[in-house]
């Protein structure tokens, strides 16, 4: 089956970004390609900002926030006036200001299971019947043997997450390799395992429309990974460093592209996602990652 095919029977999709932070930027070609098919879209993003724009570690519960409108636990549907109660703003609330329109948080501090009951009520209630999970950079696609995963939390819930859900779903990975997490090589070889195994559903491009609207809401925002979408728009490519020089990418035209996976089989690839499966709350998923040897973007965030 293909994205176009998925798209054609669906009425109303969540795109919403998978990593925390500026995921939610990388939503915006999704969201203008099924537009395309007459899909009404909503989009959104975790409860989950980097370190250097909330200084709390992990994601953050709906009942810190201000200026919301509750859907039910876990969820909530953002605006330009959303913030938690110390003050810290989300990119959803840039981009709700951009674009005119609420933008939806979900919290994933309930592991997989409860960010699963959570993204089902949530779907009843909005009436979506379609889900597709965004991923910047692509370290979602880690087998999990690559020595640069750095963020393996947040992917490994969400992957686990859109496998699991009553609707249908989908994950799309745009940025390729912009988070400086897997090497090209690395995203080349585990898209061509996973193109061998079925799981590719399609790849598209973003047009300038797409990279005008992420720039502005990447500019209202700390992002990295999907600011250098943009860059790659405007024709710059090669070595860059990203997180205060910690990391560093090699930019290309690929980028710009959106490739779409069956999560079903995304999960069944991903030793990270497999290990979280079970989980009914963040620390329990961050616990079992930690102790088989991963670094999660929790662990940093705590000082580690």
């Amino acid at each position: 089956m293909s994205l176009e095919e998925v798209a054609k029977r669906a009425r109303k999709a969540l795109v919403i970004g998978i990593g925390g932070g500026g995921d939610v930027i990388g939503c915006i070609p999704t969201a203008s390609y099924l537009s395309l098919f007459g899909t009404d879209t909503l989009l959104g993003g975790l409860t989950w900002e980097r370190r250097v724009v909330d200084p709390r570690p992990g994601p953050r519960q709906i009942d810190e926030l201000e200026n919301i409108t509750r859907v039910c636990e876990g969820v909530a549907l953002a605006n330009p006036q959303t913030r938690t109660r110390y003050g810290t703003t989300f990119t959803e609330s840039a981009a709700s200001s951009i674009l005119g329109r609420e933008v939806l948080l979900l919290d994933i501090s309930g592991g997989v299971g409860g960010t699963v009951r959570a993204l089902d009520r949530a779907m009843e209630k909005l009436g979506i019947d379609l889900v597709v999970g965004i991923d910047v950079g692509g370290d979602s696609l880690a087998r999990g043997d690559e020595p640069g995963i750095q963020s393996p939390l947040a992917d490994g819930i969400m992957v686990a997450t859109l496998a699991k859900l009553k609707v249908p779903s989908v994950l799309g990975v745009i940025g390729y390799g912009s988070d400086g997490e897997l090497t090209l090589e690395e995203l080349n070889r585990n898209i061509a395992e996973l193109a061998a195994r079925g799981a590719l559903l399609g790849a598209r491009g973003a047009t300038p429309r797409d990279l005008e609207l992420m720039e502005r809401i990447a500019s209202a925002s700390a992002t990295e990974a999907s600011r250098l979408v943009v860059e790659a728009g405007r024709g710059k490519y090669g070595a860059y460093s990203i997180r205060a020089g910690k990391r560093s990418v090699y930019l290309t035209p690929c980028a710009l592209v959106t490739f779409y996976f069956s999560p079903g089989h995304v999960f069944e690839f991903s030793r990270v996602s497999k290990l979280v499966a079970e989980t009914h709350s963040l620390r329990e998923a961050d616990t079992i990652l930690r102790s088989h040897g991963y670094c999660t973007e929790l662990y940093f965030e705590e000082g580690g």
